[in-house]
């Protein structure tokens, strides 16, 4: 959306923008979607772009210039997006950046690939096998552009979104930063173990599709870089989070251990069969164990379980009742990685810690 100042009725101390999809009363309370301070003596047209998680329907803005006298409202202007209606603000195909602390207790990468170099903002160098953005092709793209980027942060000015008079640059776009991470093999990484919290907040039924969250973290001597980070918008699978470009030192870092298992099995008394026992890497998507950076810039391993669609073994006659789900840190990491076991669970913050290299929650499915 463009629009100039008006050429009468004074100076607007802001523009006030209003989305409904519905035609005939957008200009209400219940539709404002942002403020927009205005500029004394601006003659250029401003711009704003909503892309927060619209789908592909008829819908109608208005922009309204504010002062202490009121407000007077432009008439409705119909747009249809046009785009992925998935939401979350992906429109470009980008993934998360990395926010926040990591250590890489295996000197291996997300990936599975082995890092051999350390963390930096000069893009010529970076170490793309820790499998954090920026990727080699988005390397490639940001060192060629007009004029080049060279280092990171790169904030790209159409990607942001003001929240509190402040302006943030959002995840799943061309912008591009990494918090700061580091190689942990030369010492035994000392962790605490946290199931996601929906695990025990949420009610579940045979028809749910349950994400699964572990995170593992530890307390650092010396501080780490790290991006302010804030929720935008959205909620849930359409939540967008952005940073304002601020740093800040950070003495808790989340640790990454080559060497993830997760099981999952029906507690029946009698032979508690196992549904899944699987390790990183054994595929993607849905039903796969990876480690994953999410849209408010941290790291977890994550799971979705597709319950609502699993088709069960002979050995496991119904979807409900009592579910053990297990992370554990075996000997070694899988093939052809292969690396020993680097990491040691020294508490749980919730569910049951069974031993330094195993901890497991148990889930009602009604």
């Amino acid at each position: 959306m463009t629009w100039s100042a008006p050429a009468s009725g004074g100076d607007p101390a802001s523009y006030e923008i209003y989305r409904s999809t519905t035609a005939g009363s957008v200009f209400q309370a219940v539709n404002h979607l942002i403020s927009i301070p205005a500029v004394a003596g601006q003659v250029t047209p401003y711009a704003f772009i909503d892309n927060a998680g619209l789908t592909p329907v008829d819908t109608y803005w208005v922009v309204s210039a504010k002062n202490d006298g009121g407000e007077t409202p432009t008439p409705e202007v119909l747009y249809k997006p046009i785009g992925s209606p998935s939401g979350g603000g992906g429109d470009e195909g980008y993934g998360n950046n990395f926010s926040a602390a990591l250590v890489f207790a295996d000197d291996v990468g997300i990936g599975g690939a082995t890092i051999t170099g350390s963390w930096t903002s000069d893009l010529a160098t970076i170490d793309v096998n820790t499998g954090l953005r920026p990727v080699v092709e988005q390397v490639t793209t940001l060192l060629a552009a007009t004029p080049a980027v060279t280092t990171l942060p790169y904030l790209d000015p159409a990607t942001t979104f003001l929240s509190g008079g402040v302006t943030y640059y959002k995840q799943q776009t061309g912008s591009t930063w990494q918090g700061q991470w580091v190689k942990g093999k030369t010492e035994a990484q000392h962790v605490t173990a946290k199931w996601g919290d929906n695990l025990i907040s949420q009610r579940f039924t045979s028809n749910s599709v349950i994400r699964i969250e572990m995170v593992l973290s530890k307390a650092l001597a010396a501080p780490m870089t790290s991006y302010t980070m804030k929720s935008l918008y959205g909620a849930q699978r359409n939540e967008i989070y952005g940073t304002d470009g601020t740093t800040y030192d950070n003495l808790s870092a989340f640790v990454f251990a080559a060497n993830a298992r997760l099981k999952i099995q029906k507690m029946d008394g009698a032979t508690n069969p196992v549904l899944y026992d699987q390790a990183l890497w054994e595929g993607d998507g849905p039903n796969f164990l990876a480690g994953e950076v999410n849209v408010a810039g941290n790291f977890t391993y994550g799971f979705v379980w597709m319950l609502n669609q699993q088709v069960l073994p002979p050995a496991i006659p119904t979807k409900t009742g009592t579910w053990r789900i297990t992370f554990s840190l075996a000997p070694n990491a899988p093939a052809p990685v292969g690396t020993p076991n680097n990491t040691f669970i020294d508490t749980a913050t919730n569910g049951v810690l069974d031993s330094d290299t195993e901890v497991h929650i148990d889930i009602e499915v009604q």
